[in-house]
């Protein structure tokens, strides 16, 4: 290939590049909402203390709301409970009510990200196990298929147990939970008995701050039946 034939091709990047749309490029979220939670963004104007009387005008996802007219404390946009899943943005600009002053520029976008309500799944390759058996049992907790995450959000694990509808005060009695949180491999020889064992899976988001709490996780679980292995015989001769 040419030098000039690699320059032409470099400008017709560039212009496609270009042509693009802003939403084409990818905005690192600055929070994630789960559930019904709700953020507050405030606004900081640069070299500028908005005065009464000004107009604050917010921008959502590129449609510029009606103005507020400030009165010294409303600034803030309050989103809402009911925020859509998905990706949203946000901006704002002061108008000063002195017509000498000229209005701001909008602001940067802001980005905040509605996550789906968590659906998991537990599973194992069998319900009934003898006690030899055991350790080949690995338990598996699983995001379901239908929800979809953004990149940089996980699904975290947090596993425990029951038997005879008694807690076990330590799971790790009875195994061990994988280095990723997502399987539980049970240990020979586990205490014949009904187990329940739970998944409670929750988001992570690394250093993104995420506003979800304890409303915003799901649970499922699998039984399983330990039971006794036989013990070993003796033969009697009968005359």
């Amino acid at each position: 290939m040419t030098k000039q034939t690699k320059k032409r091709n470099l400008k017709i990047f560039a212009l496609l590049m270009c042509l693009l749309p802003v939403s084409a490029f990818a905005q690192t979220p600055s929070a994630y909402l789960c559930g019904t939670n709700t953020v507050k963004l405030n606004p900081a104007f640069s070299g500028y203390t908005p005065a009464n009387g000004d107009k604050i005008v917010w921008t959502v996802d590129g449609t510029a709301e009606a103005a507020v007219i400030y009165n010294g404390s409303n600034a803030s946009y309050q989103i809402a409970a009911g925020l859509a899943v998905g990706s949203h943005t946000y901006s704002v600009q002061v108008i000063p009510a002195d017509g000498n002053l000229c209005p701001s520029d909008a602001s940067d976008n802001t980005v905040v990200e509605k996550l789906p309500a968590p659906v998991i799944a537990v599973a194992a390759p069998g319900s009934v196990y003898c006690t030899d058996q055991t350790a080949a049992t690995i338990i598996t907790a699983s995001k379901d298929a239908s929800i979809t995450l953004p990149t940089g959000v996980t699904m975290a694990y947090t596993w425990s147990a029951t038997l005879a509808g008694t807690a076990v005060t330590d799971i790790t009695t009875l195994g061990t939970v994988s280095t990723s949180g997502d399987t539980f491999t049970l240990k020979a020889g586990v205490a014949p008995g009904d187990y329940v064992f739970a998944a409670v899976g929750s988001y992570a988001t690394g250093a993104v701050p995420f506003v979800g709490g304890t409303s915003c996780t799901a649970t499922a679980n699998k039984a399983i039946t330990v039971t006794a292995k036989p013990g070993k015989a003796t033969i009697s001769i009968v005359p």
